[in-house]
C-alpha cells in the first residue's frame, strides 16, 4: 500500500508527514490487509452508518468469541482504525499479540496499532520482534522505517527501507516510504527520484502518482505535476488526483506549511 503525503507543522522541526491511505491515516491499514471482512476500506467507508454498525457488531462478536484468532483480531482492529478508534484497535491487537507471540503477522499489526496512537518506542520494539520472527518479510522492515521516521531518525529509517528493498526489489510501497523520509528532511530531489521509480512499477498504488505530483508541485514544477497526476488513470481518478494536488498547493496548504519549515 502506498501512502499519500500531506504536511503539518510541528514545534520541533516545523514539519511532520501525515501519511494518508485513501480515506484514513497510514496506520489504518496494513500493507497486507486488502480488505476488512471481505470488503475494501473504500467500501466500508461508503457504507451507511447503520450498515457499518452491523459490521462493527459482527466483527466484535467474532473477536470476543475467538480472541486468539489472528484473522478475526486483525480484521476487527483494522475496522476500528478505519473508524478512528485507534486506542480500542490497539487494545484488540495487544490481546491478539499476547495470544499469538510467535506470529510475525500479528506482531506487525500490533506494531502498527501502537504507532497509530503515537507509542513509537513500543511500536519499534514490536516491529523488531516481528522481524526476528520473519527475517525475510520486507513488511517488517518497511514498518520499522516508518516508525523511525516518526521518531525523527531518518538515517536509521532509510537503512530499514534499504533492507526491505533488498528483500523486495523495487517495491513501490517501500520506495514511496523512502521518498517520504527524504521529504521530511527537505530533500525533494531525492524524494522525486524514488517516486519516479515507484510509479514505474506495475503494482504501484494510484496514490504513488499523487505523491510524485505533490513533490513536483512543491518544487514549483506545477505543469509537470498536473501531467503526472492525470496520466494513465481514468478521468474520475484524474479529477481526484488534481483535487488533492490543488488542495496541497492552495494558500495554507502543504506548499506554505512545507516552505515554512525550510
Amino acid at each position: 500500500m502506498a501512502y499519500r503525503i500531506a504536511f503539518q507543522k510541528t514545534t520541533a522541526a516545523a514539519l511532520t508527514v501525515s501519511l494518508i491511505v485513501l480515506a484514513g491515516c497510514a496506520s489504518t491499514r496494513g500493507s497486507n490487509m486488502e480488505n476488512i471482512a471481505g470488503l475494501t476500506v473504500e467500501q466500508v467507508a461508503a457504507m451507511p452508518a447503520a450498515q457499518r454498525a452491523v459490521l462493527s457488531q459482527r466483527l466484535e462478536m467474532d473477536f470476543q468469541r475467538y480472541p486468539g484468532n489472528a484473522e478475526n483480531a486483525i480484521a476487527y482492529a483494522e475496522f476500528l482504525k478505519a473508524e478512528g478508534q485507534f486506542d480500542k484497535a490497539n487494545d484488540v491487537m495487544k490481546t491478539a499479540a499476547g495470544r499469538n507471540p510467535g506470529s510475525a503477522s500479528v506482531q506487525l499489526y500490533f506494531a502498527r496499532s501502537q504507532a497509530a496512537i503515537g507509542n513509537y518506542p513500543d511500536a519499534l520494539r514490536t516491529s523488531r520482534r516481528a522481524a526476528q520472527l520473519a527475517p525475510n518479510d520486507w513488511r517488517t522492515y518497511s514498518q520499522e522505517g516508518l516508525i523511525l521516521d516518526q521518531m525523527g531518525k531518518p538515517m536509521d529509517a532509510r537503512m530499514a527501507y534499504r533492507k526491505a528493498l533488498s528483500l523486495s526489489r523495487n517495491n513501490p510501497e517501500v520506495l514511496s516510504n523512502m521518498a517520504t523520509s527524504y521529504v521530511l528532511t527537505h530533500d525533494l530531489v531525492s524524494a522525486e527520484g524514488f517516486l519516479r521509480d515507484a510509479v514505474k512499477q506495475r503494482d504501484a498504488d494510484p496514490d504513488v502518482r499523487v505523491n510524485l505530483a505533490l513533490v513536483l508541485a512543491l518544487q514549483g514544477k506545477r505543469d509537470e505535476a498536473q501531467r503526472v497526476a492525470t496520466a494513465a488513470v481514468s478521468s474520475e481518478q484524474a479529477a481526484r488526483n488534481l483535487a488533492a494536488l490543488n488542495a496541497a498547493t492552495a494558500p495554507g496548504g502543504a506548499w506554505e506549511q512545507y516552505s515554512a519549515g525550510m
